[in-house]
């Protein structure tokens, strides 16, 4: 140890997680994980129910190995991409979020697999691996020509893999086989009834976790309609039935939708225009990853709001994401310009736009933004940010003023109510997330019968500071700087 003496500083890197308050803005992903993982010795009598179809707060990427598992393998383990994006993206993490898990390991193939595993090591040590990211390690059985019981080898996590240790003695051969059956994560197994469950269970994050989600996000699931209907539903009802919520989805950029033109049409065909929806499109690539631009919307969001001490008044539209360039479902790359980013934005559709040498998310409208139809649309539904101050206000005083209910309320009390409101909305004015807001208690809200039955109505009026779409600047030429060529001589 060095001997000090006298005043000294050292910086410390930031390594932790840039964090939300409670009622800030916290995403909720419904999708897949392996959390056989957490079952590292693999233990029959291994209770997985806490596991599935229950909201599970993920703070850190070492708190989602910890308590979901992680994979590599995206297209099986949907919840990998979330936990990725947000707290292993190589520039700087951001949550927490909430994650509900619809996988479970006692739903298998009917079938069994058999994989052959490469042995390395001594007699009595013998170490493979079965590297199946889809394999139970309480269902596993490990043969060879020489008989081997289950006294003979040792099963553990590690990573994503299933390590296979060979203990007995005198066993000296170079391979052995694996049989399992390989956990069913497909949508046979993962019915829209399945995933519905996994939706209702948001409504428990308050009770369990003491956090409420306000935006739905489900890659690789919002795409299928069945599914995505679901989804708009739950956030039609909102969480609890209380808390007002979005939904941010995609639409698919497999062979149905691999251009600007078919997605267009499927947005359309399929429905996706409730305006408590943000639709994207296509997918992006980053660090040899692909993510679904719903992940990356969502995650930006997050990221905005955080900035903005929970205040969602800024659109994430026209901020840099980790993305090095657009792609389909397969990783073909697609390439379009700001003329064509701007077709699909003036449909609801949020894509991703290539500004000063990086891409941007792209689009700050709700899916049931039309430009066509413009007239029909109210004025706060005409942008993301807009629709979601509105949530932010209603939940907000919603979750502030719980304390009030079954209390007795009298003038006095009707009056310090709408002081403090009017106090917070004139903050919210003079830092300009909103441009008016005012509160009123009046007669013609509250009828005698209503206030006889303890049903008291508070009027907010609010006007949301509105984006800046499209700044136009009109330069016309003047022949008033020709006179001083002249110099004003007659």
């Amino acid at each position: 140890m060095v001997y000090k003496h006298g005043v000294y500083g050292e910086q410390i890197p930031f390594t932790g997680t840039l964090s939300t308050k409670t009622l800030g803005t916290i995403p909720v992903y419904i999708g897949t994980a392996p959390i056989q993982q957490i079952n590292t010795l693999g233990s029959p009598d291994f209770d997985y129910s806490e596991l599935i179809n229950t909201p599970i707060l993920i703070s850190s990427l070492a708190d989602a190995k910890a308590k979901i598992g992680y994979s590599d393998s995206w297209d099986k383990y949907t919840l990998g991409e979330v936990i990725k994006a947000h707290f292993d993206n190589g520039v700087s993490s951001i949550g927490p979020i909430v994650v509900v898990n619809m996988a479970s390991p006692d739903l298998k193939e009917a079938t069994d697999t058999t994989q052959s595993i490469t042995l390395s090591g001594v007699s009595g040590n013998k170490v493979g691996y079965i590297k199946d990211c889809l394999a139970s390690i309480e269902d596993v059985a490990i043969t060879a020509e020489t008989e081997l019981a289950e006294g003979d080898y040792k099963l553990e996590y590690d990573g994503e893999w299933i390590k296979v240790v060979i203990t007995k003695q005198g066993f000296t051969e170079a391979t052995a086989e694996a049989i399992y059956k390989r956990i069913d994560v497909s949508d046979t197994a993962l019915t829209v009834s399945v995933f519905e469950k996994a939706l209702s269970a948001i409504d428990l994050s308050e009770s369990l976790l003491g956090v409420i989600p306000n935006i739905i996000v489900a890659p690789g699931y919002s795409e299928k309609p069945a599914y995505h209907e679901k989804m708009i539903s739950k956030a039609l009802s909102k969480i609890s039935q209380k808390w007002f919520a979005i939904c941010v989805s995609d639409i698919s950029s497999d062979i149905d939708g691999n251009s600007v033109s078919k997605a267009i049409s499927l947005k359309t065909t399929n429905d996706y225009t409730s305006k408590l929806d943000k639709v994207c499109w296509p997918m992006i690539k980053y660090g040899g990853y692909l993510y679904h631009l719903s992940t990356i919307a969502a995650l930006t969001m997050q990221q905005q709001d955080t900035i903005a001490d929970g205040v969602p008044y800024i659109s994430p539209s026209n901020k840099s994401i980790n993305a090095t360039s657009t792609v389909l479902k397969d990783g073909k790359a697609i390439t379009f310009d700001e003329l064509t980013a701007n077709s699909l934005n003036k449909v609801g559709i949020t894509t991703v736009n290539m500004v000063r040498g990086s891409l941007r998310l792209w689009g700050s409208h709700m899916a049931n933004y039309n430009h066509g139809t413009i007239d029909d649309i109210l004025p706060e539904d005409r942008s993301d940010s807009s629709v979601r101050m509105m949530h932010y206000l209603l939940n907000t005083l919603q979750y502030d003023y719980l304390d009030s209910i079954d209390k007795p309320l009298s003038r006095r009390d009707i009056d310090s109510i709408k002081a403090s409101i009017q106090q917070w909305l004139n903050g919210l004015v003079n830092e300009g997330k909103l441009l008016y807001g005012t509160i009123n208690f009046v007669e013609v809200s509250n009828s005698t019968e209503d206030m006889v039955n303890g049903d008291f109505t508070f009027d907010v009026a609010t006007t949301t500071t509105p984006i800046a779409k499209a700044l136009t600047f009109r330069v016309q030429y003047s022949t008033e700087g020709l006179a001083a060529l002249t110099g004003g001589e007659e």
